[in-house]
């Protein structure tokens, strides 16, 4: 019997989340296996100033598609391990950088990330993950 809600249809949010959290969840586990304490919110924030380094806290939101509050703690965080600094622009801005720590571990965060997302990948096929991708884009625009 196919898994079915009140309303006859897939339990699709859900199952969107619970992808989400394992997707975290094993990355979180394989940057512990290098050594690397950084939590999956604290990796999306690293990736967008790596990309792009010097960014403000609302950049960093758009980016990343996280609310204010997550990217304030998260910026915390990242700046007591030593890995971000921060720099009040105005009253409402505030510019985050990387450390040069962040820089020397960044290969290595990278590197875990990519077999992560390798790992993702060989679960479908190129068609498959080209619809999906479609899809969940779909629904962010929408």
């Amino acid at each position: 019997m196919e898994d079915k809600n009140i309303y006859g249809s897939p339990y699709l949010g859900c199952l969107v989340g619970a992808a989400y959290q394992k997707m975290t969840s094993e990355l979180e586990i394989a940057l512990k296996r290098e050594n690397l304490s950084i939590t999956a919110a604290e990796y999306m924030i690293l990736r967008a100033l790596y990309s792009h380094d010097q960014l403000q806290q609302c950049e960093i939101c758009e980016m990343v598609g996280k609310d204010k509050a997550s990217i304030s703690r998260s910026v915390s965080v990242l700046k007591k391990k030593g890995l971000v600094k921060t720099e009040i622009v105005s009253y409402k801005c505030i510019r985050v950088s990387t450390t040069d720590k962040a820089k020397e571990i960044e290969p290595l965060i990278m590197k875990v990330a990519y077999e992560r997302h390798q790992a993702l990948l060989s679960l479908a096929s190129e068609k498959d993950i080209y619809v999906f991708t479609k899809i969940l884009k779909s629904i962010i625009e929408e």
